[in-house]
């Protein structure tokens, strides 16, 4: 390498300040850290969320509602007014930051709007039974801004306030229907998840988000999926409809080289075949250990050489 880059310098095409550069890189001299800076920025965004629930219990009778919630109501104008004049303007195309706290001012305000609309609900009772419906008004909320500000942190932050949205209806049925109706809700936001962000990388439209919805519709419908394996009546269906997702899973982690998607597959289709097979098989002690010794073996030596090849292809 610093041979290399001897012969590049001694024939102009480097400078002697690049090719010193490079060196230092080389030698390790010089490295990255940042996705140190932005795990250390999320956690701290987290944490004074959390300090502030802490503080809004500590001091509720001293300070007062009002005060609280306008000291609330002041962050998060704050933040959404920083975001604004940093940047922001929709556009259909991947918008890079301003800079690295943007995206982390952005998410710390819709965190803030969620903790006054919390606080809102619990002290005025303004929407009382029917409260469920703040998670659907911010679930949108977030959904704008991510397109807005073209921030994936707040569109994962919007998708899973929609499918908590979801969960809270289908916690309202009766018991009886609880079951069944949590699992097609999951089907359904799972599948509907996928299909939105597959149908915006079709128009053209946002194809950087595609990943993010993935991550999530892929997990919420295969977690319903293996739930519909564990019934002894019917469980073959889901099953099916699971390998089949595991499938088209693993056929997007080859295509894309993104090794996650492959993991998903794999963990979530083993998953699936065990419940299966262990549910409708007569099985002694020593028969379901000597099962999980060789199939977790296997699945673990497949991971692991197909994470090299797909390290190898990058």
């Amino acid at each position: 390498m610093r041979e290399a880059l001897n012969d590049l310098e001694e024939s102009g095409i480097l400078t002697q300040g690049q090719g010193a550069l490079l060196r230092r890189i080389y030698g390790r001299e010089l490295f990255s850290v940042h996705w140190e800076l932005r795990v250390l920025l999320y956690a701290g965004i987290l944490l004074l969320t959390t300090g502030l629930g802490l503080l809004i219990r500590k001091h509720l009778a001293s300070l007062g509602h009002l005060a609280l919630l306008g000291a609330v109501a002041l962050g998060c104008l704050g933040c959404f007014a920083w975001c604004l004049r940093r940047g922001g303007g929709f556009s259909r195309e991947a918008v890079p930051a301003p800079d690295a706290a943007h995206d982390y001012v952005l998410f710390l305000g819709c965190l803030l709007f969620g903790t006054f609309q919390g606080y809102l609900e619990l002290r005025y009772q303004v929407l009382a039974q029917h409260w469920n419906w703040w998670l659907l008004g911010s679930g949108l909320l977030y959904l704008l801004m991510a397109h807005y500000f073209d921030n994936r942190l707040v569109l994962s932050l919007a998708l899973s306030t929609l499918g908590a949205w979801l969960g809270v209806k289908t916690s309202f049925l009766d018991a009886r229907l609880w079951d069944h109706w949590y699992r097609w809700n999951g089907l359904l936001f799972g599948a509907g998840v996928v299909a939105a962000g597959a149908a915006q990388a079709w128009a053209g439209w946002k194809r950087h988000f595609l990943p993010v919805h993935l991550h999530l519709g892929l997990n919420v419908l295969c977690m319903a999926l293996v739930s519909g394996v564990e019934r002894r009546a019917g469980g073959l269906p889901y099953l099916l409809g699971l390998l089949a997702v595991a499938a088209g899973s693993a056929l997007y982690a080859q295509g894309t080289r993104r090794f996650a998607f492959l993991l998903y597959a794999v963990l979530y289709g083993y998953l699936g075949v065990t419940i299966f097979a262990l549910q409708r098989g007569r099985w002694g002690a020593e028969a379901v250990f000597l099962y999980f010794l060789v199939t977790a073996s296997a699945v673990v030596a497949a991971l692991v050489a197909f994470h090299r090849r797909f390290r190898s292809d990058t």
